[in-house]
């Protein structure tokens, strides 16, 4: 009897145990989604490009928990994907199948306040000019 108790004992506090790891791995989760929609949040807003062919505006702003961009005059609006590991890069495939890295940064007082997009090889550095209120 002593034995059938202990290994009751046991089975519970291994129950125990694997319940409060699975709740504690649901807290993280939900913690680091309410982080990334604040660092959506954040990205969020107006940026202005200086590419070969001229200036180049796009709007960056989140929508149904997914962090969009729609440059001026083009009809296409892509959802950015975030990189693994990596807080602020993200990636994005256009309709042609194109892959365009994105890594945005922050300033000396914490702000997202620029964004380099690498396409091909090519890297174009952009800047924040609106926030989040002023855009989209």
């Amino acid at each position: 009897m002593a034995k059938i108790l202990e290994k009751s004992a046991f089975g519970i506090l291994v129950s125990f145990v694997a319940a409060s790891l699975i709740f504690a791995a649901t807290s993280f989760a939900q913690e680091k989604k309410v982080d990334t929609q604040k660092l959506y949040k954040e990205i969020a807003g107006y940026y202005e490009f200086e590419t070969p062919e001229g200036i180049e505006y796009i709007t960056f702003w989140v929508e149904d928990g997914k962090l969009k961009a729609q440059a001026d005059g083009d009809d296409e609006i892509v959802v950015l994907e975030p990189v693994e590991g990596k807080e602020l890069y993200f990636e994005i495939i256009d309709q042609n199948g194109q892959l365009y890295e994105l890594q945005f940064s922050r300033d000396e007082e914490g702000k997202i306040t620029k964004c380099v997009v690498t396409v091909m090889g090519m890297e174009i550095e952009g800047k924040k000019i609106k926030d989040k209120n002023q855009a989209h």
